[in-house]
């Protein structure tokens, strides 16, 4: 056997590995290039914040402001969630405080500094599209919720009940349930508030709305879930 067949099993094996070697790059590379990453985050202190309140409390835009200014403390990727942030609906001025990884889509808790209401929230992002603002009540199938039992006995009793985003139900400590759905799919159970509308009204039940990926990320829809009444 000449020397040129003894070799060439050891260059085709060489080679194989080394393609092997490539496909997991490239696989890992996919897995981590997410749209919003850890990089992202920021957490400013209070001299920061406080600096930026006053350099946008006159502007007509304060959005605006507060991202154009966010720039001179923050870093660029930091800079860019809070503009793609701003372009959802409802659009308020806030910054990626914290990214938990949930699977093909993460769970954003997010800071609004100068909200005269809710001051934390959550937007679903790494999906398609890449943010879905869950506390957007404006994309809640509410016709759905409406016709279920549990809400029409209360509407009795409170007449003007109506769904909101309570800040007890953003905290950081609270995380909302996801599911695994079939073939991959992920569903984020979140939380509304049933309340009628003055400060002091108490929470009477909450409504569960379901987030729903398929295995790629992309928004399926949301589909109302139930309404889970506060014992009183």
């Amino acid at each position: 056997m000449g020397l040129t067949k003894l070799r060439l099993p050891a260059i085709v094996g060489l080679i194989c590995v080394a393609a092997f070697v490539n496909f997991l790059e490239v696989k890992a590379n996919q897995e981590t290039d997410d749209v919003v990453s850890a990089a992202a985050v920021w957490n400013p202190d209070e001299d920061d914040l406080a600096d930026l309140g006053d350099a946008c409390r006159n502007e007509a835009d304060y959005g605006r402001c507060f991202i154009d200014e966010m720039g001179n403390f923050a870093p660029s990727e930091a800079v860019a969630f809070s503009h793609a942030l701003l372009q959802q609906n409802p659009s308020r001025a806030g910054y990626l405080k914290e990214l938990r990884e949930a699977g093909p889509v993460d769970l954003a808790i997010v800071a609004y500094p100068a909200a005269s209401g809710l001051t934390q929230g959550w937007v679903l992002v790494n999906g398609t599209p890449a943010l879905v603002n869950v506390d957007d009540l404006n994309q809640l199938p509410q016709s759905a919720m409406v016709k279920d039992a549990q809400f029409q006995v209360l509407k009795v009793k409170y007449p003007r009940m109506r769904l909101v985003v309570e800040e007890a139900d953003r905290k950081t400590d609270v995380t909302p349930a996801i599911l695994a759905l079939s073939a991959g799919s992920q569903r984020f159970l979140i939380d509304y508030a049933l309340k009628e509308p003055c400060q002091t009204c108490p929470v009477v039940a909450h409504a569960g709305f379901g987030f729903d990926f398929d295995v790629t990320g992309k928004f399926l829809g949301v589909k109302f879930i139930k309404i889970a009444p506060l014992d009183r």
